[in-house]
């Protein structure tokens, strides 16, 4: 997929941050006039700061929980699901007992409450019950759908498509337009009012926002039903961007601005995937929830969140994400839990923000069950699963250096049939797929080997390194002929280099790859890598699977940084791997790493790549 990048230089992106000065003027000339002045300034200040303490200390979490999992419209009681009553039984019981929201605080609509009217009055009534400091919990359970007519495409706030209600009639186009909670129109309008009236308001969203299921290709669902309905209508009225012109490619639109600044998404599912429901016997076999009974795949993760099983302490929404992200991987569940805004859009650092700031957790949240954490990604082995393999790639694949075969779990999965091995990592993503013979397939192995071993461990973020792709909306997955950029910021200046692994198992310096990149990156500001020039960005191309991108931060200059010249693809079993290997197990200072999936698809048809 990289062949395409030209021109790996840095553009400058500066950040200004105005002071906020006030200036008090008075013309006096008596001294027992200015003492009794001082005197006033001092009472008011002491005022206001009792008035600014109270607010601070009554400052407060309001939460909105929507379940919908029974329809109204008979002819849709097939598609309904069990796991969005439970779900808010579950958010509610544990943000009043484990995260300190006042039961009154906690409103909640299931079913039959949940009609399009009670949810948008109920988002709206969120201004009433709260003031402005407090932070808004809006969190919905159920079916999501998108405008999913061929060459359609949604224009949405921050990559959703429509919540579907209770009462949803999807008899007419008018009649689903009129029963959606569509985002653009229902959402967006709400959620900026309260933005701007102070609150900090997060989203959470366990449904499916699927404008085209890219990830419908090689996607393991198994018992787990889809929270995606289709609805069979000509057009959501979702979208007012044109249809691309012919030939007509998968790749999608650029998704909007981001248009809010103290709004959080977290969402189950990028804009190419669907979520799941873990509700059947066979479901709950395979992936048992925290209590054993039906949610949503998403849900259950945010609730061992909530409950302290996937982070003990307190934690950022960023870090709850990347936390959910790495449950459901090691399930092999795929969806990839998202969060906006993007780092580029994020000016406000409300990813970095405390989760749930105004509440305490309460001690021993974490007690309710095991934790179900995935393995750290720096351990000392990489981890292979084998299904179907013939004794004599078994035994080359076991073979390889710093390999353990499992017969459970894995950091990678290998599957053959009639002759093609299909590499997946372990929420089921394609890497690879190739002929046995092929030396790619034990290259690409052997390189996530070396990788495994080859980066620090790293316990503890010092350096506040955030580092993903934009357009965060897609979930780290394109389709050919699409554009992306990787976008790094820390909280502390630093050095950053980012490894590429790709699919057929050639390492890359993506960056630094010239002098001028080697310097230090200063600390909040949004850093576009190749550059953010638009002829910068990365371009879509074969091959197509997986590349796994290792981001670190520095606190002072590697030595190696001057052994870096160009992205030039290497082998794991070179010279170039060994003296960067030795070069990163002798560092000095604080190191942060970051490990990004990037799965790439070919578009339909035949096409050409302007």
């Amino acid at each position: 997929m990289w062949p395409q990048v030209m021109g790996w230089g840095m553009k400058k992106t500066d950040l200004y941050n105005g002071p906020v000065v006030l200036n008090v003027g008075s013309k006096m000339t008596d001294p027992s006039s200015a003492r009794r002045f001082c005197g006033r300034l001092l009472r008011i200040a002491a005022l206001l700061l009792c008035v600014s303490t109270s607010h601070v200390a009554a400052a407060k979490n309001v939460a909105l929980l929507i379940g919908v999992g029974a329809l109204k419209d008979p002819e849709l009681k097939e598609h309904e699901l069990l796991g969005p009553p439970i779900d808010v039984v579950s958010v509610k019981q544990t943000l009043t007992g484990q995260w300190g929201f006042a039961p009154a605080d906690v409103h909640t609509l299931v079913d039959k409450q949940a009609t399009h009217d009670a949810i948008l009055g109920e988002i709206s009534a969120l201004e009433q019950r709260s003031a402005p400091g407090d932070t808004l919990l809006i969190y919905f359970s159920g079916h999501g759908t998108s405008a999913n007519a061929d060459g359609n495409s949604f224009d949405l706030p921050y990559a959703t498509g429509a919540w579907i209600p209770y009462d949803l009639n999807s008899d007419t186009l008018e009649s689903a337009k009129r029963t959606l909670v569509i985002g653009h129109r229902d959402l967006l309008p709400r959620l900026k009012h309260l933005d701007e009236a102070g609150r900090f308001v997060v989203v959470v969203s366990d449904s499916c926002y699927s404008g085209q299921v890219v990830r419908a290709f090689g996607l393991k669902r198994g018992a787990a039903q889809t929270r995606y309905l289709v609805l069979h209508t000509r057009d959501l009225g979702v979208s007012h961007v044109a249809p691309p012109a012919a030939p007509a490619l998968s790749a999608r639109p650029p998704p909007p601005p981001y248009p809010y600044q103290h709004v959080v998404l977290l969402s189950g599912a990028s804009d190419s995937e669907v979520g799941n429901d873990l509700s059947s016997p066979e479901a709950l076999a395979r992936w048992p929830t925290f209590d054993n009974q039906p949610h949503g795949a998403f849900t259950d993760a945010f609730l061992r969140l909530l409950k302290g099983q996937l982070i003990p302490g307190t934690f950022n929404y960023s870090e709850g994400r990347q936390a959910m992200y790495d449950f459901l991987e090691h399930r092999e569940i795929q969806q990839h839990p998202q969060l906006l805004p993007g780092i580029s859009e994020d000016k406000y650092d409300v990813g970095i923000a405390g989760f749930l700031t105004a509440s305490t957790l309460v001690s021993g949240a974490g007690a309710a069950g095991p934790a179900a954490a995935a393995p750290p990604a720096n351990a000392a082995s990489l981890r292979v699963r084998l299904e179907g393999i013939s004794a004599a790639l078994r035994g080359k694949i076991a073979a390889i250096p710093g390999v353990q075969v499992v017969d459970k779990g894995g950091d990678l999965v290998a599957h053959e049939s009639d002759g093609i091995v299909a590499l997946l990592g372990p929420a089921g993503d394609p890497v690879t797929a190739t002929p046995e013979s092929d030396p790619k397939l034990l290259k690409r192995i052997a390189a996530q080997a070396w990788l495994s071993r080859s980066v620090p461990a790293v316990d503890a973020d010092k350096l506040g390194l955030r580092a993903d792709t934009e357009p965060a909306s897609r979930g780290n997955t394109y389709v050919q002929c699409e554009n992306f950029v990787f976008e790094v910021k820390l909280q502390k200046p630093a050095f950053v280099m980012l490894l590429d692994l790709d699919s057929e198992g050639n390492l890359t310096v993506l960056y630094p790859s010239s002098p001028l990149e080697r310097r230090m990156l200063p600390n909040g500001v949004a850093t576009a890598i190749p550059g953010a020039d638009p002829k910068d960005h990365i371009l879509v191309t074969p091959p197509f699977g997986t590349d796994l991108v290792t981001v670190l931060a520095f606190e002072k200059q590697p030595l190696f940084f001057v052994d870096l010249a160009g992205a030039k693809p290497f082998a794991s079993d070179s010279s170039q791997a060994d003296a960067l290997s030795r070069g990163l197990r002798t560092m000095s200072g604080a190191v942060s790493m970051r490990q990004v999936s990037v799965n790439t698809y070919p578009a339909t048809g035949n096409v050409t790549c302007k």
